[in-house]
Formats: structure tokens, C-alpha cells, sequence
């Protein structure tokens, strides 16, 4: 069966289900003088956040965010918001993950585990603040904005996209 629920719809899930990643995540940012008990939840979240979570943006940025360039100029406005701070995750995301994998892989002095707490607090608190401007305001633009065809087409290409 073909889910028919609206794109944004899908997006809010998948956004729900990434608050609870990131409140784990942050639960063991507080205890990583606990290696031995935060090390595989630690690198099970670590693999989410590298690979499977940026699908989500890709959803985003290939699928949605061109059927706003109908109504609304890629280079102005939340569009534009959105994909700057996309840039920002990423990179966060970049310092974390070497640091955390030098963490799991044994390093773990002070400085690595200051580098993770510090881009991971920063990674986790601006997520918490995209996905609420996604959520409060870009979807409820999108709603007012597309149509059923362009709704069937960006639910098409997430169904693609979970594909692969």
C-alpha cells in the first residue's frame, strides 16, 4: 500500500524519531568518562548520524525543496535558511564523528572528549532548532503551497530514496 500521507508528514515522523536519537546521544555525551558502558550505544548513534540520517536531507534538498522553487526562490527566504544550516550540520557533524571515532578507538583523553561534548552539544542543539523551524514554519508553507500532483511526486521520490 502507498502511503498517503503528505510529504511533510513523513518528515515530521522521521524528525521524531531523531529528537529521541539526539536526547540519547546527549545522555551519553554526560557520561563518556564511562567508556565501557556508553561505547556501543555511542557508536550505534554515531553510524545513524553518518550515513542513514542524511538521507532525510537528501529528501529535502532533492525532493522537496525544488517544488518550492515554483513559489519561491531557492537563493531567498527559509529555502535558503535551510540549506545554510544543512551546511552547518554537516560540518559539525564531521568534527564529531573523527572525534568520536578516535574516542571508540581508544583515544580517549580529555581533548577528544571535550572536541565530542563541544560539536556534539553544538550539533544537538542546532538540529533541535532546524527541525522546529522546519516543522513550525517551512512545512506549514509547504502545505499552503503544494498541490496533490507535487505532494504524489517529492512522496514518490522519498519512497526512492528509503530504497536505497
Amino acid at each position: 500500500m502507498i502511503d498517503t500521507k503528505k510529504p511533510t508528514q513523513l518528515l515530521k515522523e522521521e524528525h521524531q524519531a531523531v529528537l529521541q536519537k539526539l536526547t540519547a546521544m546527549e545522555r551519553i555525551f554526560g557520561r563518556l568518562d564511562r567508556k565501557d558502558e556508553v561505547s556501543a550505544e555511542l557508536k550505534e548513534l554515531a553510524a545513524f548520524f553518518e550515513t542513514e540520517f542524511w538521507t532525510h536531507f537528501d529528501k529535502e534538498e532533492k525532493a522537496l525543496f525544488p517544488e518550492f522553487d515554483n513559489f519561491m526562490p531557492r537563493g531567498a527566504g527559509p529555502i535558503a535558511v535551510m540549506l545554510q544550516e544543512h551546511i552547518v550540520l554537516r560540518d559539525t557533524n564531521d568534527v564529531m564523528q573523527e572525534a568520536i571515532a578516535r574516542y571508540l578507538n581508544g583515544d580517549n583523553d580529555a581533548e577528544t572528549k571535550r572536541t565530542i561534548s563541544q560539536n556534539g552539544s553544538h550539533f544537538i542543539d542546532f538540529l533541535r532548532q532546524h527541525i522546529n523551524k522546519e516543522d513550525g514554519i517551512l512545512f506549514r508553507m509547504t502545505d499552503m503551497h503544494l498541490n496533490q500532483a507535487q505532494n504524489e511526486k517529492v512522496a514518490r521520490l522519498f519512497r526512492e530514496m528509503d530504497k536505497r
